[in-house]
């Protein structure tokens, strides 16, 4: 299966992969300052666990930064 993760094309093997899976596997998750957008959608932390990704997902990790 093929989705998107930050603009650069990823392949599963699996079809019911979750999307903290995902996260986790590419040291993205952690527990405060990021959102995660699926197909131009936020997608509430809440939901996060049980998201299955689908193919041709556009997936945006969104992570927040100090600064002025």
């Amino acid at each position: 299966m093929k989705f998107k993760l930050n603009n650069e094309e990823q392949i599963l093997q699996d079809d019911h992969t979750q999307l903290t899976s995902v996260l986790k596997e590419k040291n993205l998750y952690i527990e405060r300052g990021i959102a995660v957008a699926i197909n131009d959608e936020i997608l509430p932390k809440s939901n996060w666990e049980e998201y299955l990704i689908q193919e041709n997902d556009n997936i945006l990790i969104i992570t927040a930064t100090q600064g002025g």
